[in-house]
């Protein structure tokens, strides 16, 4: 399976990182790759507990990831951080998946 996650650097350094498809999901690191490998931990557990609740992952949509994009930049702009994010593509192994 295939997640968009957004990745806003930190002030003090660092990234941190939102899957919007998974509500609740998301993580940090204090590099790029660290960041990466860390929502990809956190998705993978997310869709575990998901499976054992039977809750059913809401579609990824473009809507979806443009509302968290928005979301993430208006909050940037309040806290006077740079406008900057970036959006990825990470895949997780799909058996895992509900």
């Amino acid at each position: 399976m295939k997640f968009t996650v957004i990745l806003e650097p930190e002030a003090d350094g660092g990234y941190s990182v939102v899957c919007p498809a998974i509500p609740g999901c998301v993580s940090q690191g204090d590099s790029l790759d660290e960041a990466l490998a860390n929502i990809r931990e956190a998705i993978l557990g997310c869709l575990h507990v998901g499976k054992e609740e039977a809750i059913p992952l809401p579609e990824e949509t473009p809507e979806l990831i443009a509302e968290e994009v928005r979301a993430c930049l208006q909050d940037r702009a309040e806290e006077g951080l740079p406008l900057t994010i970036e959006t990825r593509e990470v895949e997780v192994e799909a058996e895992v998946a509900v």
